[in-house]
Order: C-alpha cells, then structure tokens, then sequence
C-alpha cells in the first residue's frame, strides 16, 4: 500500500488543516502470521526501535482489542524531516497494508486515530492532520479531538512543493511549536477565524481563490519564518511568478505555494531560482490532490 506526502496547515489552518498531494508517496509491504507482535523494517532510512509505525500497531492492537504477528516492510520515498508529513505517511501505508493482507476492515477514524499517536514518536505528542490527509487524500480539515472526528474534500488544486536540502534541525517540531505566540489579540482572533473559513470554503467550492485567501495567515507563519532557510525570498520569487498564496508545509523547511495550473512551471522555476540564490540545492514539483491509502 501507498501513503501521498502532505502539507499541513495551509496558513491559517494550524493542526485542524492538511492536503494530500501526489509530490511525494510512502510505500509499505504487510504479512501476518502467528503469535502477537510487529517487527518493522526500514528501506532507506532508519528511524530506530521506537517509530511512528510500531506505536500506530501498539494502538491500532488496544483499539481494536487484538494482537496479531505482523512483518512490515516501510519503503519511504518522502523526505524526512521537511515538513511532508513522511512518519505520518509511513504509518498509514503501513497500517492499510496488515488490514488488506488481515482482511480487516476498520472505521477510517480508527486508522487516523492510531497513526496520529503514533506521531508522539516523531513530534513528541499526537497530531492528526497529515495522518488524516495520508489515509484519506484529498483535503482534509479535522473538527474535533475527543472525539477525533474530520472531513474530507475533494478539491481540485495544483501546487509547487519546494524542498530545500540543509540539515535537518534537531527537535525540529518541538523547537517549531516552542516559537509559537503565546496568545493574540481578539482582532486578530477574528481574521484567523475567517481565514480558516476561507479555507474551508474554497476545499468545498474547489476555489483555488478562496483556498489562497485562507493561506493568509499573521500568526503562525511570522513566527515560524525566521527558522525556515529561504522562506522569505522563496515567498517573494513564488508569488512574483504568478503563485496564489505559499506557505510553509507543516513545520518545514519545505514550501507550498498554491498555483493555476498555466503558472505551475513559473512558480517551480522561481522556487529553484530563490533557493539557487540562497546557495541551497533544492527539489521542486509541481504536484495535484492525492487518493490516500485507504481509497487505493
């Protein structure tokens, strides 16, 4: 089974936000057998004993009440560390594929619930935006956390993911939530209430415009920028070039700028250029909304 990359947040839509897009995919081999307990292993990167994808067995077991022997094989083409939402991709490609070969069929909202705990091991608590994305493409917005409850949309929209290649920063989801204002003033409460509606609006509209009014976002992005290497002349080439809106994807460093479809090669070529000029080697794609792994 397969996972698409994802980008959350969008801008204004911190942790209740996530597209799945085709830039990127996680690949993920199940067998079951005898006996109760998970044994992963990893092609290409390796992130030790405990990982997303044992926690999300760990709970997916306790949820359902179960224990089966289980051999996963993760093969993560998604690039780690930056912000695409690889872990989460992982673990859901991973849990949809014991399910095919188990022959189980489980509530969406079970698997999304197991992947995003499984999440502590690489952000240090549960998040469930880029699980949800992973497992059901699309767009999805999350509407409640007890009980985790969200909904999918079906929008059609391009993007350009840019992914710059530097060092990835230790504890970089920690370090990106510990920036994070405090609190805002009401005025700007009520902004990002109507961004986020905007947001919402355009998924179920497949308004690329409305979309790229809620990418707009004054207090998430501004304290987040300064440690994203090139964000801010990326930002400036991107909408130059035609872009709708850019914004970071999930805690970063990579980029994704939302496009009409006949800017989509300008805005590449303007990300490749920004970060060309910021003496950084970068990767860019031009890439559609995403099936997740549970609609393959």
């Amino acid at each position: 089974m397969k996972a698409p990359s994802t980008s959350a947040n969008l801008g204004s839509g911190f942790d209740v936000v996530a597209v799945a897009h085709d830039a990127y995919f996680a690949e993920a081999y199940a067998s079951v057998g005898s006996g109760c307990g998970v044994h992963v292993k990893f092609k290409g990167f390796d992130p030790g004993s405990d990982n997303t994808v044992t926690r999300a067995f760990v709970r997916l077991f306790d949820i359902l009440g179960i224990c089966r022997g289980v051999e996963v094989e993760v093969v993560n083409n998604i690039p780690v560390a930056r912000g695409l939402g690889s872990s989460g991709a992982s673990a859901v490609a991973a849990l949809a594929a014991f399910l095919r070969e188990a022959g189980m069929k489980v509530d969406p909202r079970i698997v999304v619930e197991a992947a995003g705990h499984g999440e502590a091991a690489a952000a240090g608590s549960p998040h469930f935006d880029n699980v949800a994305g992973a497992a059901l493409g699309g767009a999805v917005v999350i509407t409640s956390l007890n009980p985790l409850d969200f909904v999918k949309f079906s929008p059609r929209l391009t993007f350009v993911v840019g992914v710059p290649d530097v060092p990835p920063t230790p504890n970089k989801t920690k370090l990106m939530r510990e920036v994070l204002p405090k609190s805002v003033d009401f005025k700007t409460y009520v902004k990002q209430i109507s961004r986020v509606a905007a947001l919402v609006a355009g998924f179920a509209r497949s308004d690329p415009a409305l979309v790229a009014r809620g990418m707009a976002d004054e207090v998430v992005e501004p304290a987040r920028a300064p440690h994203v290497p090139g964000y801010s002349r990326v930002r400036k080439y991107v909408m130059e070039a035609g872009a709708l809106a850019v914004a970071i994807s999930g805690a970063g460093p990579a980029v994704v700028a939302l496009v009409n479809e006949k800017e989509a090669d300008a805005v590449r070529s303007a990300v490749l250029r920004a970060y060309a000029e910021e003496g950084i080697k970068a990767e860019a794609k031009v890439a559609q909304i995403a099936e997740g792994a549970l609609e393959t």
